[in-house]
């Protein structure tokens, strides 16, 4: 026989069940439009926003010059090119890439994040300025990018030895406008290594924030030596007038 206990246990999960049913309702509403706002936010992204933010700064020219590096890489899945232009020539930009690195002048963008919380530098640091082909630039404590091809005050590239993007490459380039301005090119090419399921979570991140760090990098470049420039050009006009004083 089933007894009473049964009948007031059974009573109670239905009441229960009863009372999570408009709980799960708005979880299932919710879902469905997290699913409808996660397909267009792809739409857009794939459509428009990715290319732009891929390309940010850069003219097709840009996109298109080959860049040291580039033969490495046979049709990579992130390939980007980003610009900004720089009211200084290439020889007082190129010191400020010298000089990138964890813990050395940083990488000029969420210090936070990428140089375990030290400001990056605000001036020459005349003791990484002797960069060479070889040499180790690192990224953190347990990763970093070797210096593959230079030619200073013109170009670089740099080769990820470990990690999701080991074998990816980073190219600078430095092109002369005119007597005053330079275009300083950065170009990140990556063949995605999935070994683990939250690779994935991980690639398709950098795939759509690592703009906001390249953006903050370059601009900080730019500020920086055009800052630099600027100073040198105060003191080139102070000499002068003293000679025409003198």
């Amino acid at each position: 026989m089933i007894s009473d206990n049964h009948f007031v246990l059974e009573s109670r999960m239905n009441r229960f069940v009863f009372k999570l049913r408009p709980i799960l309702r708005k979880i299932l509403i919710l879902f469905k439009y997290g699913i409808i706002v996660l397909g267009v936010f792809l739409i857009l992204y794939f459509v428009w926003f990715r290319e732009w933010q891929h390309t940010w700064g850069a003219f097709n020219e840009d996109v298109a010059r080959y860049m040291p590096g580039d033969e490495l890489l046979d049709g990579p899945g992130f390939n980007t090119t980003r610009a900004v232009k720089i009211k200084a020539p290439p020889e007082k930009i190129w010191p400020w890439l010298s000089q990138m690195g964890y813990k050395r002048a940083g990488l000029y963008g969420f210090d936070k994040l990428d140089n375990a919380g030290i400001p990056s530098s605000e001036v020459i640091l005349m003791e990484y300025q002797d960069l060479k082909v070889g040499d180790l630039i690192p990224l953190g404590p347990h990763n970093g990018l070797r210096v593959l091809k230079m030619n200073p005050n013109e170009s670089m590239c740099w080769i990820f030895e470990k990690g999701p993007w080991h074998g990816a490459t980073w190219s600078w380039g430095l092109y002369k406008i005119d007597g005053q301005h330079t275009k300083l090119v950065s170009r990140l090419r990556a063949k995605y290594h999935i070994e683990h399921p939250l690779d994935i979570i991980a690639v398709a991140f950098i795939d759509v924030f690592e703009i906001l760090a390249m953006r903050k990098c370059l601009l900080g470049i730019k500020r920086r030596a055009e800052a630099d420039a600027g100073q040198t050009e105060e003191l080139r006009g102070t000499v002068s007038n003293i000679m025409k004083g003198g």
